[in-house]
């Protein structure tokens, strides 16, 4: 392989390795994100009753743990087709 190649090969490499480290990234914050929601609605249910809630106000708290659990659902797929990914390019530069 030329030099030049060897350059060019390099430069795609570093690109793509660019774009799978933003993914981790963003799928990383998208978990830690949604685990402080997550932990956020589990403490709003589990001090509910200290509060003397009635059961009809878990329904927020409900919804919100939810939504926060299948974004971390959402952001680990995310994760693992990125792990893929470089898993991939990292087979093929053998």
């Amino acid at each position: 392989m030329s030099s030049a190649a060897k350059v060019l090969l390099r430069a795609a490499v570093t690109g793509v390795m660019d774009k799978i480290d933003s993914v981790l990234r963003i799928a990383l914050g998208g978990i830690q994100t949604n685990l402080r929601k997550l932990n956020d609605a589990a403490n709003e249910i589990a001090t509910a009753p200290a509060r003397g809630a009635e059961p009809t106000d878990y329904d927020k708290a409900l919804v919100d743990a939810l939504e926060a659990q299948r974004a971390i659902e959402a952001s680990a797929v995310v994760m693992r087709r990125a792990d893929q990914a470089l898993g991939t390019l990292l087979d093929a530069l053998r």
